[in-house]
């Protein structure tokens, strides 16, 4: 392998590990404050969550609907 394959190769790995961290390394920092409160999923992405009745999806902008709603 010469060197322009080398580093088309290298800059596809860290893409794909780029990728991958993004949607799945994140945890979700709208975690319910308290038990007792309602929690809200998006309908598409159920791993989108937020104790705000008003918050949208991050991902495709849809309005989050109680999780209880969800998969249904």
């Amino acid at each position: 392998m010469d060197t322009a394959q080398i580093i088309v190769t290298l800059g596809g790995i860290a893409l794909i590990a780029f990728t991958l961290w993004f949607f799945f390394g994140k945890k979700s920092t709208n975690q319910p404050s308290s038990s007792k409160s309602a929690l809200y999923a998006c309908p598409m992405h159920p791993w989108i969550t937020s104790s705000d009745p008003t918050a949208d999806c991050s991902i495709c902008g849809m309005k989050l609907v109680q999780a209880d709603e969800v998969g249904k």
